[in-house]
């Protein structure tokens, strides 16, 4: 098989270009985290606010979140990665000098929704890029590490919320934290991103090959210079030859990732605002404590762990969890009379949430192939992120039961999607190429 400069830069040893690479995409990871869990306080920032513009605020974070994505997804593949991090670093700076100055709700939403749809869009960015410019032994590796700074965005927001339990009802003090938290992390996002480069597979499938030569022997001028051959032929001889088909994998993709968006946003976020009121921020502590520790395990054994079936069990585990818990709340009421019984459930629950999520969110953006890479990733985050929208709004009409079988009952759809992978999908993990995952070998 004939190697191109992309195949040869993606077997080249670890350099500083990764290493700030991969900083600036975890610190992009933990920023998205804390703008998106701001949906959940925004209700708290009003004194005797509406549950229904309450639950509007619950909604707003995968709406803009969304339509962030939906943006990001085709401007990346058309302008390039790096130049649609520097847009998104723009329209945060622009929503978090809004957001100090603001002090009206419809203020508060509009600026909110401008974080929000530049962290879709940063996110999105990262799934896609990750994959093509880290070198094939860590590129699970570091998509999980920083899929994992995710739980550490969520961690800050919640210990910030629980340590200032007194001020954070005030707008005031949202003001200055969204100061405190995006200054350092904005100069540290746009120092690293300077030192980011442009992915050599992306220009390669633009067609501007001279471009990517140049920019690999600039960057990585021993692996670029050596004719070192990927290891694409035995990386396809593990996956199988035959790969998924387009609508296959947007099919399972979508009802993986829809299951655990709105899965976990019902159990994390809108659950506490419904019945647990004064426990949203210890809610979001817990779910991402436990995301963070299972996922820093995980990591350290990503490249040699089967991608399918770290979906398949965390998945079946899952599903066993949540019906567990519904059989439980049926016959006792323990599940929501006693605080207790609550934690020690959304411990269990999320230790297998973790692991799912890990893997749901790498195997997003490597099964595309470069030229669309973003775009499809972009469509199926949006429809699956899309569907925690009606699900809000369908979750504060139901009984206690009844929201808990509907959790049950996302999360079985999930299950199905994996069996399906399981059975007709191929393997991504392992430290196979991303030109093979992607059906590009």
């Amino acid at each position: 098989m004939e190697s191109s400069v992309s195949d040869v830069v993606e077997e080249s040893k670890w350099t500083s270009t990764h290493t700030w690479t991969f900083i600036s995409f975890s610190f992009g990871m933990l920023l998205e985290s804390y703008i998106y869990g701001l949906g959940a306080f925004a209700p708290y920032w009003f004194n005797n606010l509406p549950k229904l513009l309450g639950t509007v605020a619950l909604v707003w974070s995968p709406l803009f979140l969304i339509l962030g994505i939906a943006f990001a997804g085709p401007v990346s593949d058309r302008l390039g990665r790096r130049q649609t991090f520097f847009l998104t670093l723009s329209l945060y700076g622009i929503g978090a000098i809004g957001m100090l100055i603001s002090s009206a709700y419809p203020l508060v939403l509009f600026f909110l929704a401008l974080l929000l749809f530049a962290a879709g869009g940063e996110m999105n960015t990262i799934m896609a890029a990750n994959h093509e410019i880290m070198p094939r032994k860590y590129r699970s590796k570091t998509m999980f590490w920083e899929i994992n700074f995710i739980n550490v965005g969520g961690v800050f927001l919640a210990v910030v919320g629980i340590a200032a339990s007194a001020e954070f009802g005030s707008l005031l003090f949202s003001r200055e934290m969204i100061a405190i938290t995006f200054l350092p992390i904005l100069v540290v996002l746009v120092y690293s991103r300077l030192k980011m480069p442009e992915s050599v597979r992306w220009l390669e499938a633009k067609g501007r090959k001279s471009e990517a030569t140049s920019l690999a022997h600039r960057l990585l001028p021993t692996a670029a210079a050596s004719n070192q051959p990927s290891s694409g032929t035995s990386a396809i001889e593990k996956a199988g030859s035959k790969h998924p088909s387009l609508a296959l994998k947007i099919f399972v993709v979508t009802a993986v990732a829809g299951a655990n968006a709105v899965g976990y946003g019902l159990m994390t976020y809108s659950l506490g605002y419904f019945y647990y009121y004064s426990q949203v921020a210890y809610i979001i502590l817990t779910a991402n404590v436990v995301g963070f520790a299972v996922g820093a395990v995980v990591a350290i054994m990503a490249e040699k762990w089967s991608r399918k079936l770290l979906l398949t069990y965390s998945m079946i585990g899952t599903f066993i969890v949540t019906w567990i818990i519904y059989a439980v709340n049926l016959e006792t009421a323990l599940f929501t009379s006693s605080i207790t019984v609550f934690y020690v459930f959304l411990i269990i629950l999320n230790v297998f949430v973790g692991v799912g999520y890990l893997a749901e969110d790498t195997l997003k953006g490597e099964v595309w192939k470069t030229s669309s890479r973003g775009t499809l990733t972009a469509l199926t985050r949006f429809i699956s992120i899309g569907a925690a929208i009606p699900a809000y709004f369908i979750g504060v009409s139901l009984s206690e039961n009844n929201y808990i079988l509907f959790n049950a009952l996302v999360w079985t759809v999930g299950l199905i999607a994996v069996f399906v992978w399981q059975f007709k999908g191929i393997e991504t993990g392992k430290g196979i190429s991303i030109k093979v995952t992607s059906g590009e070998a």
